[in-house]
């Protein structure tokens, strides 16, 4: 079996995507439940995000760049 298979996961970019996140919904003043209501994800997903707890789809990561008004390279990046 692989090696690789067995090392355990970082999760670098859920962490990037986690800060990003944060950040730019504090800049904007926008509750993590508002974010979520704004989202249509249950209250508690954003928290999930911002705590690298979720690994979200593609299709969720572009619902909450469209709600933040950002691209979603924006969510990802440095």
């Amino acid at each position: 079996m692989d090696e690789s298979v067995n090392k355990e996961f970082d999760s670098w970019l859920r962490r990037r995507l986690a800060d990003n996140v944060r950040r730019l919904r504090q800049e904007r003043e926008i509750s993590q439940e508002g974010l979520s209501a704004n989202c249509g994800f249950h209250r508690t997903y954003i928290s999930q995000i911002e705590r690298v707890r979720a690994n979200l789809t593609l299709d969720n990561l572009q619902r909450i760049a469209e709600a933040l008004q950002v691209e979603p390279s924006t969510l990802l990046a440095p």
